[in-house]
């Protein structure tokens, strides 16, 4: 693992709570800052990620499921570096409360969110533990998100395809991939949880071959700096 002092890591999930993340948060919190957003945590996702970002300069946002489109909103601001998703990818239809969050009850239940969540390889502990991060029911913010579709990245970007997700193809990337680099994982639909070490491997190659950029990015910020301190002094002599 690799030292990124310079990036922060922000990750953000819609549904899932937050600590979902814990494997990425032990992992890279040795070489970066790293914070973790749901929307059960803060009611207006998009609010908090600007809150975060208007204090950070080189973030990497790295989203799942409908953080994704969160993440997207967001995407533009000046201190997002790059963004990471991950999926499903599928196109989210906007849902009746009610049927989401029988939806969210079926999945809370270990057997059948190891049929229909993850490899069939995969232990059971892990579903267990997993299932434990799924809420009784969907946030209020998350229908709202739902009105969004995820569109090609505007700066490059990582996508991280689960090649066992029951809920996406690799159709529903084609388009993300025009500007993006693109990690294939064996996996269920949340590679992060079912095999972290991958995933976090996957992570951390792709902020390594960031590591030129961010020295070009802080290069040009520092010039930019210099140029506006100068101009601020030339103004006080006249």
């Amino acid at each position: 693992m690799c030292s990124f002092p310079d990036i922060e890591l922000i990750f953000v999930s819609g549904v899932l709570e937050s600590d979902v993340w814990k494997h990425q948060k032990r992992y890279f919190s040795g070489c970066c800052e790293v914070k973790v957003l749901d929307s059960s945590k803060s009611n207006d996702i998009e609010s908090r990620l600007e809150e975060i970002l208007a204090n950070s300069e080189n973030a990497v946002v790295v989203g799942c499921e409908f953080g994704n489109l969160a993440v997207q909103r967001v995407e533009d601001h000046d201190n997002v570096m790059t963004t990471v998703l991950t999926g499903p990818f599928s196109k989210l239809s906007r849902k009746n409360q009610r049927i989401f969050n029988v939806l969210l009850k079926l999945f809370s239940h270990p057997k059948f969110a190891k049929i229909a969540l993850f490899s069939n390889e995969t232990n059971y502990s892990v579903v267990k533990d997993f299932v434990s991060y799924i809420p009784s029911q969907s946030p209020d913010k998350i229908l709202n998100l739902m009105d969004y579709d995820l569109r090609v990245p505007v700066k490059n970007s990582l996508i991280i395809y689960n090649n066992n997700c029951r809920f996406s193809n690799k159709n529903s990337i084609e388009d993300l991939t025009t500007n993006s680099e693109l990690a294939c994982i064996n996996a269920g639909s949340f590679s992060f949880f079912e095999k972290p070490q991958e995933f976090n491997k996957a992570l951390n190659d792709y902020l390594l071959n960031k590591t030129d950029f961010l020295e070009k990015r802080n290069v040009v910020k520092n010039a930019s700096e210099n140029r506006s301190l100068k101009d601020f002094e030339q103004k006080k002599l006249v």
